[in-house]
This record gives structure tokens, C-alpha cells and sequence, in this order.
């Protein structure tokens, strides 16, 4: 439980008035499990309780503690047990101790609805978003003057749609996992592909089966043989777990669908934890980056009008979530390439191939205080230059073989991040997509610029100006918020798609959930 002033509520919640006697001895042993409860009394009456009874607000409450299963959240984390044991031996001996725990796991679950149980800074360090505020006894005071003390508690909630979406994909998990979940799928000692026969093939039926009941008809019941209804499902399954669509099954396939019920229920309620931690308005137009699924979207006035996907950091670069604004654009940019990048990965490349500098058209200046010198690449000797001593700064000129394409997108954080376009295209066919050394590229930059500047003639100005080779810039006249979110379930085009985790976060958060 979270100790706050606001416990303190008691004292001017009482003007509320209430026709319960007062209870006059202290409940000691609530005192001595719940210390925060000793800062405020209870000087004439009761919140929840009317003649012993459950008033109103009192079944309002106890409903909404009840209902935080929906949401991920342990209702046993905020008395719901307790309470209901104390309903159930009766009120007039433990008024006191009743109404002290209801309104104890309250302001708890205020707090936890509204801006989220774990601390991200524990649970999640790569997460740098900041959270809105909550007073929980400020706003419950606030609550408890209106009529319908639930209404007001379920604005807690966030509105975005694909926070009710991922609610229902928790109750969905939570069904199949009462019923016992899904049967595994035995090790297949080799890939399985379409048109193929084998003895595993009616486990594999059987798994899909959960979610598509076309495979339990009489005629597919059994059969040993991969088949096309068979294959499509397989495919479906794919797309939804960001795996390769070929309808092959091999172990990374296999191993999405001997992901248990139990998981799969911890991975959405990991998920719906991160999105309260989320600002709650995000703006009327933004992106959202999820680093997870490798999924950008742009969003005007609650609908979105671009999805896309993107290139986000490797594993061991990975690119941290974070929120910033965007305030312009580079046409035609030039690259300073990071002097880590330069001496780690660049280096190598030149010592192997002795064009190659020049063929992907880098400047070269020495570093320190002489830094407008150009270096004749072809009158370095390579192989006498260490990556642990590199005397050199890379930049490369604006032009097709240019890393970051043709448009930079930009927007200030800590990390030096921003949206880029790329000259290799063939990597958004992947289906996992952390290939970058930390910033993130997009697989649609012209779409992506057309809705940054926002006017009527964005695309066709960018294009013509990218023709005349120029390196130029254009500032946003509205700066447009961005949000770079980590996310391993999330909702696309009407279906709950799960990502594998490649950051391993999840893991993290499992701990602390």
C-alpha cells in the first residue's frame, strides 16, 4: 500500500455526514498491519456504511475493486478478500475495521488505475515517459460528492480504445485459462511445410483449435496431413505472433505455439500496466512508436491515418522509450556518424575494402581542434589505425547511398533518436526488426513527412526539393508530440498482435508484477 497525506481524508470526509453511530474502540490490530491508518480518525461516522449496511458509494467501491481482475490488477491487493470475510461475519462489530480497509484500498487502487501499480523507474528502467499526477484522496474526496461515486471512478481508466481492446484479450486469456488452456505441440525433429504429412500434424490442429473452430470439423479431425485449411491457420497464427508468414512451422513458430495460457495472460497484464503508465492525452495529432511489434502509427483526432513499419535499435542498442516533440525536418541530410559507430563498425568495413570511404561518399576530418580538415582516405594506411585510437570524424554526404536516406525527422531527447530514412529497403521484409544502432528508420518516409508538415502541398514540395540534391531543412509550424513505447501486445487493424519480446522487458516486469 502507498502511504499519502491524503490519508488524512477522514477528517473532512466526515462533513459528508452519516447516520452510522460512531465506533468507538480502535480496531489495534488494523493499526499494527496498517500503520498509514493511524494518521486519521474517524470522529463521528462512517463512508460506506448506513445503519451497518452497505450504502451506495460503499457498493460502488467495493464493485470497482472487484472489477480490477479486468484490468490486470490483483483485487486482493487492495482488501478484497478481507473485506468480503468481514461482510460476511457481519458489520456491527467491525464497522470501524470495514470502512478503514475499504477506503485504505481505495486510494490504492485511485492511484494504481490511474497512473499504474509499478514504479517504471524499477520495473522498466529503459521507460522515460513521465506519468501524469494523481492526489487519490483529493480525487476521491472530489468523488464522493457526487451521486455516482462509480462513474467517477471509471474515468480512472484509460480512453483509448486499445487499452478496452487489450482488456477484452485479458478476459479472453483468462476464459481459456480456467478451461484448462491448450494442448502443446510435440517437438516436430524438423521444419513442417505445407503438403507434408506428420504424426504431430493433429496436435498442431488441435492447439489451433482454440481460436478457430473450422479445424474441429469431422473431416480434418485426425489427419496426419498439413492441408491448406490447416496452412492458412498456421499463417494467421504467424501474423498475429510478428513471426515469419510461410506457413512453415519450424522453432521459433513452434515455440509461439507452446506459449502457455498462463503467460500469455501475465504478457497482456504486463502490457496494460505500461499503458497506465502512458500520459493519458497523448495530443490531437502524435506517433506512436512501438519499439515491440516495429509499428509506427500516426494518429489526427483519435483515428489513425498511417501505419507503418520500422527498424528500431539491436538488442544490445536497444532504443529506450521515451516521449519528445518533433520540430523539424532534414532534406537531402547529412550523416555525422557517432564516433563509436565510426570506430566499431565502419572501420572494419574500410580495413576489409580500401574503396569503401570513398564509394559510400564520407568525408573524412580529423577530430580535435582541426576539425575542417579533409582526410585523402586512399593516403591512410588502415591497417595501423585501432578502433581503441580512431583519429578520424566520419561524415557522409547527401546522396543514394546516404544511411539515413533521403529524410531525417527531429525531435530532441537525450539519446540523439530520430526517425530516418534508409537506403536499404529489403529489412522491413524481416519480421523482426531490430537491426539499428539506436535511432529508427521508417519504411515510409514521404507519407511520414506529408503528415509532419501537415499542408496540402508536403509531398510534392519534398519531392521536388529531394530531386534538386540540396541539403535543406524545414521546421514544423505546429510541433508534433512522439512517443517511442515498448509494447509486446498491442492492437492493429482490429486483431491483438504479440511480439516476442526482443528487449527482454518484459522479463523485468514479470518480477515486480
Amino acid at each position: 500500500m502507498i502511504a499519502r497525506n491524503g490519508l488524512i481524508l477522514m477528517i473532512f470526509l466526515v462533513s459528508l455526514g452519516s447516520s452510522a453511530p460512531a465506533y468507538s474502540e480502535p480496531a489495534t490490530h488494523l493499526l499494527a498491519d496498517h500503520p498509514q491508518l493511524s494518521e486519521f480518525t474517524f470522529p463521528g461516522g462512517f463512508i460506506w456504511l448506513d445503519d451497518d449496511q452497505l450504502n451506495s458509494h460503499g457498493l460502488d467501491a467495493l464493485s470497482f475493486i472487484r472489477s480490477s481482475s479486468l484490468h490486470g490488477l490483483d483485487p486482493d491487493d487492495y482488501h478484497l478478500t478481507s473485506l468480503q470475510q468481514l461482510l460476511a461475519g457481519g458489520l456491527i462489530d467491525n464497522a470501524y475495521e470495514f470502512d478503514a480497509l475499504l477506503t485504505d484500498g481505495l486510494l490504492d487502487l485511485i492511484h494504481d488505475m490511474a497512473i499504474g501499480r509499478l514504479n517504471p523507474a524499477l520495473a522498466d528502467p529503459e521507460w522515460h515517459i513521465e506519468r501524469d499526477e494523481i492526489d487519490p484522496a483529493a480525487f476521491l474526496h472530489q468523488a464522493l460528492l457526487t451521486p455516482h461515486l462509480r462513474s467517477s471512478l471509471n474515468q480512472l481508466v484509460p480512453k483509448a480504445s486499445q487499452y478496452h481492446q487489450l482488456t477484452e484479450a485479458l478476459s479472453h486469456y483468462t476464459r481459456l485459462k480456467v478451461r484448462g488452456g491448450w494442448p502443446p505441440v510435440p517437438a516436430l525433429d524438423g521444419l513442417l511445410k505445407p503438403g507434408q504429412s506428420h504424426a504431430q500434424v493433429p496436435a498442431l490442429r488441435a492447439r489451433l483449435a482454440v481460436d478457430n473452430v473450422t479445424l474441429t470439423r469431422p473431416e480434418f479431425t485426425g489427419s496426419e496431413f498439413y492441408d491448406d485449411v490447416l496452412v492458412a491457420s498456421v499463417k494467421q497464427f504467424q501474423q498475429q505472433h510478428g513471426l515469419k508468414i510461410d506457413g512453415i512451422v519450424g522453432p521459433d513458430t513452434l515455440a509461439a505455439l507452446n506459449f502457455s495460457v498462463e503467460e500469455m495472460v501475465d504478457k497482456i497484464r504486463i502490457n496494460l500496466e505500461r499503458f497506465r503508465w502512458l500520459p493519458d492525452d497523448l495530443g490531437q495529432r502524435y506517433l506512436l512508436i512501438n519499439l515491440g511489434s516495429y509499428q509506427l502509427t500516426a494518429v489526427e483526432d483519435g483515428q489513425i491515418k498511417l501505419n507503418m513499419k520500422v527498424i528500431v535499435g539491436r538488442e544490445t542498442r536497444s532504443t529506450p522509450s521515451f516521449s519528445s516533440t518533433m520540430s523539424h525536418i532534414v532534406i537531402n541530410p547529412y550523416w555525422n556518424v557517432p564516433h563509436r559507430l565510426a570506430r566499431r563498425d565502419l572501420l572494419p568495413k574500410q580495413q576489409k575494402d580500401p574503396d569503401y570511404f570513398y564509394l559510400h561518399e564520407f568525408n573524412i576530418y580529423l577530430r580535435g581542434d582541426d576539425t575542417s580538415t579533409l582526410v585523402d582516405p586512399y593516403r591512410v594506411n588502415w591497417d595501423f589505425i585501432s578502433a581503441s585510437d580512431f583519429p578520424f570524424r566520419l561524415q557522409q554526404r547527401p546522396g543514394e547511398f546516404n544511411a539515413l536516406g533521403r529524410l531525417k525527422f527531429m525531435f530532441p531527447n537525450p539519446w540523439n533518436i530520430y526517425l530516418h530514412d534508409t537506403p536499404d529497403k529489403a529489412l522491413f521484409d524481416e519480421a523482426q526488426r531490430n537491426f539499428s544502432s539506436g535511432c529508427i528508420r521508417v519504411e515510409q518516409p514521404l507519407e511520414l513527412a506529408e503528415f509532419t508538415l501537415n499542408r496540402f502541398d508536403a509531398k510534392e514540395s519534398v519531392i521536388s526539393r529531394i530531386a534538386s540534391g540540396h541539403n535543406q531543412g524545414e521546421k514544423l509550424k505546429h510541433a508534433l508530440p512522439v512517443y517511442a513505447i515498448y509494447f509486446t501486445v498491442w492492437p492493429y487493424e482490429g486483431e491483438i498482435r504479440f511480439s516476442s519480446d526482443p528487449y527482454k522487458r518484459d522479463k523485468t516486469m514479470l518480477k515486480y508484477l
